[in-house]
């Protein structure tokens, strides 16, 4: 299995389906198709705080929607940018899925990435997705979410195109860190409403490797071993964690990614782990 050719393919969610023809004409330029992706995207909690919008329950449900195709359905026949009121109302996923969805329409590998950004709140790494595409002669992380100018309404001085790992944790190192010590598990979750600990990091350790298998899962979608909280955890399930954590630390390898994903039934998405079948 060619891992560059795995990643170049579209997984069942970010597969455009009939609205391929809203990527016709896209640039390929991973820059350019960044500022694409914010001008039809809006995080649903920047709404009020950045832009004075009040959205309806049915606005912020929007981020429950699952494919690329689905998503495609809401913006229309093409990705032109749009006034805030008229934008996908998402959450750091949802720029992630549709990035990484244009890149491989592109050709260009990309995968989804699940871990923690130390870019958006002092001294505490927020639960965040961002995309990682291969640059030639490596993978380097993209956060769309802060394209546009974004980055400075959020006060960050990251890199958008290049973030350092050191500034977006995947959720593999996260687990290594504060399981060694290294790290404090109580600054990793979610800031605005106070989720932290090591059950945060767990979560986002099945659903970057689920990724890594081509399967882009929702942030709060629960299965296998997530469920569980990590006080509970068995010395073997601790153990099969830390054996998931090498592979998404490293990013693969594919084959080996592939193989612990598909050889336990409790790191697999409810569904075909073959096919990538989702959880609805």
């Amino acid at each position: 299995m060619d891992e560059l050719d795995f990643y170049r393919r579209h997984s069942p969610v970010t597969d455009p389906g009939a609205h391929r023809a809203a990527f016709a004409g896209l640039p390929a330029d991973v820059a350019e198709l960044a500022e694409v992706v914010r001008g039809v995207v809006l995080h649903r909690d920047e709404a009020k705080w950045r832009f004075g919008l009040d959205l309806t329950e049915a606005r912020r449900d929007e981020a429950n929607t699952r494919h690329t195709a689905a998503i495609l359905d809401r913006l229309g026949a093409d990705l032109a940018a749009r006034p805030v009121p008229e934008r996908f109302a998402g959450t750091c996923r949802d720029f992630s899925v549709l990035l990484c969805a244009a890149l491989r329409e592109a050709g260009v590998p990309a995968r989804v990435r699940v871990g923690f950004a130390g870019y958006f709140a002092p001294d505490f790494f927020d639960d965040h997705w961002v995309v990682e595409w291969w640059h030639g002669d490596g993978w380097r992380l993209v956060d769309a979410q802060l394209a546009g100018g974004a980055r400075a309404a959020y006060g960050s001085a990251v890199d958008h195109l290049d973030v350092p790992r050191d500034g977006f944790l995947v959720a593999g190192r996260a687990w290594q860190e504060c399981r060694a010590g290294d790290r404090d598990p109580g600054t990793f979750g979610v800031h605005s409403v106070g989720l932290t600990g090591m059950w945060e990091v767990q979560g986002n350790l099945l659903r970057d490797l689920a990724a890594l298998n081509g399967v882009e899962v929702l942030p709060w979608d629960n299965w296998g071993l997530i469920p569980r909280h990590y006080d509970e955890l068995t010395a073997a399930e601790l153990a099969l964690l830390d054996r998931v954590a090498v592979i998404s630390a490293a990013g693969g390898p594919l084959a080996e990614a592939v193989e612990l994903y598909r050889s336990e039934p409790s790191l697999q998405v409810p569904g075909d782990p073959l096919t990538g079948a989702s959880l609805a």
